[in-house]
């Protein structure tokens, strides 16, 4: 067992490592099993470890591209925290060409493509 151990240490060792650990509690807990549903994420990945990184790659991914956006909207290279969260909150979502007919998930972390246009 403590080979085993060893042998995923070193596996780490190549770079730098940071642990990221969050407590996700009640709605936004379902949110995120339906994102990865949603995803695949729970067909692909091995553990729930695996799962976690996956999402987390994913939301480095998202994130990244927002804070692009954000700088090339607002001209500031290195946003302050609170101004680009509320900026992400009050962002516009682009209008899709076509309308799905189906909800794509529930919750505030994807939008739902069910209503119908007046």
């Amino acid at each position: 067992m403590k080979r085993r151990l060893f042998t995923m240490v070193n596996k780490n060792t190549s770079g730098p490592v940071r642990r990221v650990c969050a407590d996700i509690l009640g709605d936004d807990a379902v949110d995120l099993e339906i994102l990865e549903v949603s995803l695949g994420i729970q067909r692909i990945a091995k553990s729930k470890g695996d799962r976690d990184g996956m999402l987390i790659k994913a939301a480095f991914v998202a994130l990244g591209c927002a804070v692009e956006d954000y700088r090339a909207e607002s001209g500031v290279k290195h946003p302050e925290y609170d101004s680009f969260v509320e900026w992400l909150a009050n962002n516009e979502k682009p209008q899709e060409t076509e309308k799905s007919t189906h909800v794509a998930a529930v919750g505030h972390f994807l939008d739902s493509h069910a209503q119908t246009e007046e």
